[in-house]
Order: C-alpha cells, then structure tokens, then sequence
C-alpha cells in the first residue's frame, strides 16, 4: 500500500514544514517504535548543512551518522501525527520508497492483510480525502532488503517483522520466531545481527 500527501492536502499536519527545511528526507530503515514516535535512520537532502541544526520540526536528530555539503544519514525520532500513528500499529511497518519531496511526501507501507485493513480505515479519521492511495502492485516497492540480504536472513528478517518483533511493547521473543521456522533461537539471534548491521552499513556507506 502507498499513500501520497500533497503539500496542500497535508497542510493540517505538523510534519508539513520539513518540506520547507529540507529538500528530501527519505526513511531508510526503522530501528524501533515509542509512544513518542518512530525511531528511524533517514537519509536528509539540503541547501545548507546548517539546516541540521533546525530543532522545531517534527524531525528530532538523536545522532548525524555520516554528512556531507549536500547530505547527511542521520538516527532521528519522527515525531509527526503519522509516525506516532504507525508506532501504534501492529504488523505494519514502513519500506522504500517513503520519502518527503518539495510537493509533499509518499508513504510505502507493508503489513498483514487484516492491519493493512485497519491502517486504511483509520487514515480515512486523520487524513480525510487528503491523500491518494494505491494497492499492490499499482505502487512503487522497491524489496531493497531481498537485494543486500542472503535469503535466509531476509526469511528471518521478515518473520521478525510479521511476528511483531519490532514493535512496542515487543510482541515475540527470538524463541518464538526460532520455534516458527523450526530453528535455533541462537540461529535467529545471528541472523537478525547480521542483517540489521548489514542494512546500515549498506545505507551509511551510500551517502
């Protein structure tokens, strides 16, 4: 599922003046969720490096991970009215592309049927008729973890995910997940490391 936000169809919403700090933000990788927000790295786009030291937007940055005149990835806490939102929410999780643009921003999400249900039901109370939405493959999913992890991590990756692993409060223990695909919990430990230390390299390395 995709949702597309204009500017003008997200005036309302307090996460609408990053357009107005930076040229781009794209999420890259979700480290967690709080009652606070969603705790992610996200790759910034600007005019001036001194725009990182804007501190009244919905962006809180815990730590500049890698920058540059034009680029920075960084671990922030998004702390807009949709990313509490989606913190709240079980079996749903952001992918590539979801990024903000100069005309507003584009969310790609993915999820259990039966979540991805509820999400498109609850956005109708928050966003109303300001957003634009497309299924399946009617959306633009790029599966970038498939291509930078082995099969076997991405299956235990994606099991962590489906399973809740990743959110607040956490939903499973690697135990559970080893029980799932019938293997060890020190396998499903070693291959969730792995992946996630694989995910930031890969997205710290590239900007």
């Amino acid at each position: 599922m995709q949702i597309s936000i204009t500017a003008e169809q997200g005036s309302m919403l307090p996460g609408v003046q990053l357009l107005s700090v930076y040229q781009r933000v794209e999420f890259l990788y979700a480290i967690g969720k709080s009652a606070r927000g969603m705790h992610c790295l996200v790759s910034i786009d600007y005019d001036d490096v001194e725009r990182l030291e804007v501190g009244d937007t919905t962006m809180e940055i815990l730590e500049v991970i890698k920058k540059s005149d034009t680029n920075a990835v960084c671990e922030v806490l998004l702390t807009g009215t949709l990313a509490k939102f989606f913190a709240t929410q079980k079996n749903v999780w952001w992918v590539s592309p979801s990024h903000t643009h100069p005309h507003g921003m584009t969310l790609t999400i993915r999820g259990t049927r039966d979540s991805l249900r509820e999400v498109r039901n609850a956005l109708e109370n928050i966003l109303f008729d300001g957003y634009d939405m497309r299924l399946g493959s009617e959306s633009e999913y790029h599966p970038e973890f498939s291509d930078i992890l082995p099969e076997r991590q991405t299956v235990v990756l994606n099991k962590a995910l489906s399973m809740g692993y990743y959110d607040p409060p956490r939903q499973c223990t690697q135990r559970d997940i080893a029980e799932s695909l019938h293997v060890k919990q020190a396998t499903v430990s070693e291959h969730l490391q792995s992946a996630e230390a694989t995910i930031i390299k890969k997205f710290t390395s590239e900007f």
